[in-house]
């Protein structure tokens, strides 16, 4: 898991600074293992994300263990999530995992300074091993040129974008093509939620985020990730589905097993 955050934090860094985004990240260390060494000293920094500034929030395991039910979840990703938000100071958040990967296309969107206050954006998600021999030793622009030029995640790119352009064809232009934000017009509200990777990539106003109160904060994990997105359309935020190349590649990983997803059918 060190690796893949080092790996994620790397290449957004780079690519931030690289395309002169104003920005910091935020990692929330919650209930770290007694006698282990501090994020702070755990993270890696390379040559070419400098000028993007890493925050580290340290959450003691007396604050963990003040809570319900502290005992049957050793984390609280989503009251973790919650304390980031309070804390950014930028205008908008996008809320990501410490093992995802940006498409550089989509860093580039970011870039274009286009957000509409009122849309929570998402990415297309998809899983790629990124641990592999091939891999080792690699720096930030290197591993990037490695994933995105393999051949069949651009062929799950591209089977995704067909899928996509069908399901949300007025978001097909708004990666690629400035000045174009997606409005559906008033249908909208009846747009189906994207939910692959649902808390993967969600990017919106700080404003919003703070007016609906983030995640709930409930002994619980499992699918509270969906939850934030039934806030935000019941609050009147719109949904914006960033199509490929603008994607998230989840860094693949043994998941324990059997494992059920089921997805909300509605909110």
């Amino acid at each position: 898991m060190l690796l893949r955050l080092n790996r994620m934090l790397a290449t957004t860094a780079n690519m931030l600074q690289a395309a002169h985004v104003p920005a910091e990240i935020i990692v929330v260390e919650w209930n770290p293992p007694l006698n282990a060494p501090h994020m702070r000293e755990a993270i890696s920094r390379e040559p070419g994300g400098d000028d993007i500034p890493i925050r580290v929030i340290h959450v003691p395991t007396a604050i963990h263990m003040s809570m319900p039910h502290h005992k049957a979840h050793p984390i609280f990703e989503h009251t973790a999530e919650n304390i980031a938000f309070r804390r950014a100071r930028g205008k908008f958040i996008l809320k990501t995992n410490i093992d995802n990967i940006l498409s550089p296309y989509t860093v580039l969107f970011i870039a274009r300074r286009e957000l509409q206050p009122n849309v929570v954006y998402r990415a297309t998600y998809t899983e790629y091993d990124v641990t592999c021999p091939e891999t080792e030793g690699m720096a930030a622009n290197e591993l990037l040129d490695w994933l995105f030029s393999r051949e069949d995640l651009i062929s799950r790119m591209n089977m995704e974008l067909a899928d996509l352009q069908q399901k949300y064809p007025e978001d097909t232009n708004v990666c690629m093509n400035p000045g174009q934000d997606g409005d559906p017009g008033d249908s909208w509200e009846h747009k189906p939620f994207y939910w692959p990777g649902s808390g993967d990539f969600v990017l919106t106003s700080r404003r919003w985020i703070l007016a609906i109160h983030g995640y709930p904060e409930v002994a619980q994990n499992w699918q509270t990730d969906d939850l934030i997105h039934c806030r935000l359309r019941a609050a009147g935020v719109r949904q914006v589905v960033l199509q490929p190349p603008c994607v998230t590649v989840h860094q693949n990983h043994r998941r324990p097993l059997p494992r059920v997803m089921n997805y909300l059918e509605g909110c």
